[in-house]
């Protein structure tokens, strides 16, 4: 009878241990709204943006060696003039701006960006968390306050794009 009990525990052990498998996700990213706020910090303008993301074979983010090689690469054409590259990126969140009860994108200015390999290339496999991202910029409506969304998607490294998501109405203060 003494020892039923850690057998029994053993047992529960691996019972349980049996239902903690990874989670299954598709390889194209997929995207969520955490939170977005806007805030002034001394010259220059910010705009948090936080998505929670969700990734099957963990293939998200872009390190300097990347940036040298194709398909990321900006391209040269005949006459040597470097022609933009949408996959240097892997982040393109657009600003939209409140006019009357609609809200417009703001063509000024492009927020796309670059975040970091969230984990080591040689592993693979789901992967999921939280994203911060920070807009900045002098004045985002020149002398105006306004009411602003971001909407957004990411795109990992095998050029799978992610669902697009928008951001919940927020203040953006001119001061």
């Amino acid at each position: 009878m003494r020892h039923t009990l850690p057998i029994f525990l053993v047992l529960i052990v691996f019972g349980f241990s049996g239902c903690l498998s990874a989670p299954e996700f598709p390889n194209a990213p997929s995207i969520s709204f955490n939170s977005a706020y806007f805030q002034d910090e001394n010259e220059t303008d910010y705009i948090y943006l936080s998505i929670n993301y969700k990734d099957g074979d963990g293939d998200l983010g872009l390190d300097k060696e990347d940036l040298l090689i194709s398909p990321f690469t900006a391209t040269v054409d005949s006459a040597g003039i470097i022609k933009p590259n949408r996959n240097h990126f892997n982040i393109f969140p657009v600003l939209l701006r409140k006019v009357g009860n609609v809200y417009q994108e703001i063509t000024v200015a492009r927020y796309d960006g670059i975040f970091p390999k969230l984990r080591d290339s040689k592993l693979k496999g789901p992967i999921e968390g939280t994203l911060l991202y920070k807009l900045g910029s002098r004045n985002f409506f020149g002398e105006d306050s306004s009411v602003a969304k971001i909407r957004v998607y990411i795109q990992d490294r095998a050029l799978n794009r992610s669902n697009v998501i928008e951001t919940p109405p927020f203040p953006v203060i001119y001061r």
